[in-house]
């Protein structure tokens, strides 16, 4: 990981209450300088690691609430843990190398099998806001890996308990605070 990925969850943060004043308004060019140079290297080949911190710095000096401080954590970790909205279930949703799938189960640990959904990914072609941006960056990248997930990310689950279906981001986002 390279050093804009700190300097982005530092930025990520700089809307909480922590004394410092607007750190935004008195670092502005120098946060202008460290976007120009994550979107350069954006453009660089690099791994899917580098690429989603990337992302997530990008969010972090644009001032995007929540993706700024979660896409890395879940997409680097194949992984978010959520709610259901139905049951309050705690859930996995996982996205990666294991597969594509919600689980109530903790299948990290298990040699039983569990019971899971798969998630269905966004068409790419309907994404929009946030998700059609990271996905497009992503591919344009050469980073197919990453904006395969992201369509699961911007996709639906299913909840294995009691089969509320639901938008991942959705539930991903839905104990970020408000915007002002």
């Amino acid at each position: 990981m390279n050093a804009l990925a700190p300097a982005g969850a530092i930025m990520a943060g700089a809307g909480q209450s922590h004394g410092a004043g607007d750190v935004r308004a008195q670092h502005a060019e120098e946060i202008e300088n460290l976007l120009a140079a994550v979107n350069q290297q954006l453009r660089m080949p690099s791994d899917r690691t580098d690429c989603i911190h990337l992302l997530e710095s990008m969010l972090g000096f644009e001032g995007v609430v929540g993706w700024s401080e979660d896409l890395a954590w879940g997409l680097g970790n194949e992984e978010y843990e959520v709610d259901c909205p139905g049951c309050r279930t705690g859930l996995f949703i996982v996205l990666g190398e294991r597969g594509f799938f919600s689980t109530s189960e903790d299948y990290a640990l298990s040699d039983d099998d569990v019971e899971t959904r798969p998630l269905l990914p966004a068409n790419p072609a309907n994404l929009d806001g946030i998700g059609r941006r990271l996905h497009d960056i992503a591919l344009s990248d050469g980073q197919h890996e990453v904006a395969h997930a992201l369509t699961h990310v911007f996709g639906r689950a299913t909840c294995p308990d009691c089969t509320t279906e639901f938008s991942v981001a959705g539930r991903i986002s839905a104990d970020w605070p408000a915007v002002r």
